[in-house]
């Protein structure tokens, strides 16, 4: 074995071990520092017999041995030996270390009391006298078996600064003479507080990193949740260890989709959760069962693990029961009654009842001193705004919480959130500035506000710009939108557009009409509703080898591609095999369709498809019984409601619109959807 196999396997060994052989010790000589003393010369011992003689077919208990050996000496030196540890001493000194027999003797020796030694050593590194720097310092280091280099990389802090916290803590918990114990009674509640307090903290820092490069540290969340399963096992009929464990390994089942591909963070509502692990759902799920088995009152890490369940069990962000998790957090509040629940009710609230209540309750919180620092207040407060139309305000707030937190990925989204934000009020200052006569909508302040949508593409809004500066321009910015009819439209077209090719024409013509769409989804008064911009603007024929349609063979072959959303080979297919326009295929509903008559009900009359669609259809409704059939990816923002019909009640989406449509076609075929109408 070289050098290099050595410091692994002892490294392996260490990591495994160490908990347990710490624990022996501190029970053998009373204090934490000496014992870890004589952890540390077992290992040095390994490092230079290891190579020669190979691992020992149990290095747990030859560490223990080599360890135990140092303690009795110390004791001898000291004059404080009793006759348990003559005997023991007496024996591990006639035996060789590399008898098997004095290894198996001093493995059963050391598992006799190892489960009320380990537990014992939680209780003492993380004693309440100590502070909670150092407490998840000791922690990590008696019992994670992490070196002080491991810590200080781990929370970006010096060695130096890890080694000190260590032995302050040491040193106070020698002074204070904190007897290697479980503690009995109201003490013990505690003491255990503390010891779950610790390990959160440990999965928390490594769950969002709080500075440095990167969005989460695997590692420490793995060794938090490796801590919280071996309390678990040492300490089964307490309801709150379990809650921790579940509250743990369900926010870790989240890991793999809280990144995007270069590290960004992605937030709860946008994670893709097909990539949530399963297994770790169910094991938190077991876990809080096992919590609400050990009976009474429902603690704080039950309550947030009861929350983290509701969350896992959503098959998407749109169907979580935000009403349960806001009950679930005023009981929170109730039993650990800290600013920070009050700020995630708040998020439950806006979620559940309107962004109005959320703020309401966020705003109370403001001159609270344990958030002056802490970003997440500010960074809460700006998405209330932004969600309520208060852009401005809201750039202030991510601007101040970007220079608040020390993580580099959060800071990019916060300050991308304020640039966002600025430009939203940059857009409605100079729409305000337009405005007509008494205050009344103009041309140029709709269209600023239209181009501004969130479900517009770089692409689409390049087009729809095309169009309105060439309105804004013939009709005058400060007209009110109200006298911006149809036929003023129609001249704009016959001046700008009246010679062009058809394509051009209807690509304008296209633009206008989701313009006027628009415009009476965001303010259904019947003036508006008969106002149809576009009513004077008649469609062109396009050459028919314009719009030769797709090959058959080639349109089946598109809605086999899994590259390819579901959404879009449904829509694809339909199209095809009904050879209804794209828009009629659009307009459809779920409460419109015939599934096992394969057929659907539009305004004109009835579309029919064949077994491709029919083989699509039933998986992308999923369960829903009415709103659009085919639905945009996101929801809409909150200062852009859609037309009622448009809205999807049960996911709070709208109708996928034609120019997105058109544009993902286009972008996976480079045809149109028109192409995709059989013909024959």
């Amino acid at each position: 074995m070289t050098s290099l196999d050595a410091h692994r396997a002892v490294d392996a060994v260490w990591k495994m071990e160490s908990a347990r052989i710490v624990a022996g010790l501190v029970r053998m000589v009373g204090d934490v520092g000496l014992a870890e003393e004589f952890a540390q010369d077992a290992l040095l011992a390994a490092l230079e017999r290891w190579p020669q003689g190979g691992v020992p077919d149990n290095p747990g208990a030859w560490l223990m041995a080599v360890a135990k050996r140092r303690a009795v000496d110390h004791l001898r030196r000291g004059e404080r030996l009793d006759r348990r540890h003559e005997r023991l001493a007496h024996e591990l000194t006639v035996r060789p270390d590399s008898s098997g027999e004095a290894e198996a003797e001093a493995d059963a020796a050391l598992d006799d009391e190892v489960g009320d030694d380990v537990l014992r050593l939680m209780f003492v590194s993380c004693h309440p006298a100590l502070p909670s720097e150092a407490r998840v310092a000791l922690t990590l280091r008696l019992l994670g078996g992490l070196s002080t280099e491991e810590i200080a990389r781990a929370f970006l802090v010096s060695e130096q600064a890890v080694a000190q916290r260590v032995v302050r803590a040491k040193r106070t918990l020698a002074s204070l003479g904190v007897p290697f114990e479980i503690p009995e009674g109201a003490d013990r509640a505690s003491r255990l507080s503390s010891v779950l307090e610790v390990v959160y903290l440990i999965f928390n820092e490594g769950y969002a990193a709080g500075a440095g490069d990167d969005w989460m540290r695997q590692d420490l969340c793995q060794e938090a949740l490796r801590l919280g399963r071996l309390l678990a096992g040492l300490a089964s009929g307490e309801a709150e260890v379990h809650g921790l464990v579940a509250l743990m390994e369900l926010q870790a089942s989240r890991a793999a989709a809280r990144t995007d591909p270069s590290g960004r963070p992605v937030a709860l509502h946008e994670q893709n959760r097909g990539r949530w692990d399963r297994l770790l759902i169910h094991r938190g799920v077991a876990a809080l069962l096992r919590a609400r088995r050990c009976g009474g009152p429902l603690g704080p890490y039950v309550l947030q693990a009861a929350i983290a369940v509701c969350h896992a069990q959503a098959r998407t962000a749109e169907e979580t029961d935000w009403t349960r998790i806001a009950a679930l957090y005023e009981a929170l509040a109730r039993v650990l009654p800290t600013p920070v629940v009050q700020l995630n009710r708040a998020v439950a609230l806006a979620m559940a009842y309107g962004p109005e209540r959320g703020l309401e309750l966020v705003d109370t919180l403001s001159g609270e001193p344990a958030l002056r620092a802490y970003h997440r207040l500010p960074s809460v407060r700006g998405d209330l705004l932004a969600r309520l139309g208060r852009h401005e305000e809201a750039r202030r707030e991510f601007e101040r919480a970007a220079a608040l937190t020390g993580n580099v990925p959060e800071r990019a989204i916060l300050l991308e959130r304020a640039a966002t934000c600025a430009a939203e009020a940059a857009g409605e200052a100079s729409a305000r500035r337009a405005r007509g006569p008494g205050g009344a909508v103009t041309l140029a302040e709709a269209a600023a506000a239209f181009l501004a949508r969130d479900d517009l593409d770089a692409s689409t809004v390049r087009s729809y710009t095309q169009t309105m500066n060439r309105l804004r321009r013939d009709l005058g910015d400060g007209t009110p939108l109200t006298e911006v009819g149809a036929e003023r439209v129609a001249g704009v077209f016959a001046s700008a557009w009246g010679g062009a090719a058809a394509a051009t024409w209807n690509r304008h013509r296209g633009a206008v009409r989701s313009f006027s769409t628009w415009i009476t989804a965001r303010d259904p008064r019947p003036e508006n509703a008969a106002n149809d911009l576009a009513a004077a603007l008649v469609r062109r024929y396009e050459p028919r080898g314009r719009t030769r349609p797709v090959d058959r063979s080639y349109a089946e072959a598109l809605w086999e591609r899994r590259d390819v959303a579901l959404r879009e080979r449904a829509l694809w297919s339909l199209i095809h095999e009904s050879a209804a326009g794209p828009g009629a295929a659009l307009a459809l509903d779920v409460e419109d369709l015939d599934l096992p008559g394969m057929r659907g009900r539009t305004a004109s009359g009835w579309i029919r498809w064949r077994s491709g669609t029919a083989g699509l259809l039933p998986e992308l409704v999923a369960g829903r019984r009415r709103g659009p059939l085919f639905l945009s990816d996101r929801r809409p923002g909150p200062g852009r409601p859609p037309a009622p019909a448009d809205l999807c009640p049960e996911t709070g989406r709208r109708r996928l619109s034609y120019e997105r449509a058109e544009y993902l076609f286009k972008q996976a075929t480079g045809h149109t959807l028109d192409q995709l109408r059989s013909r024959g």
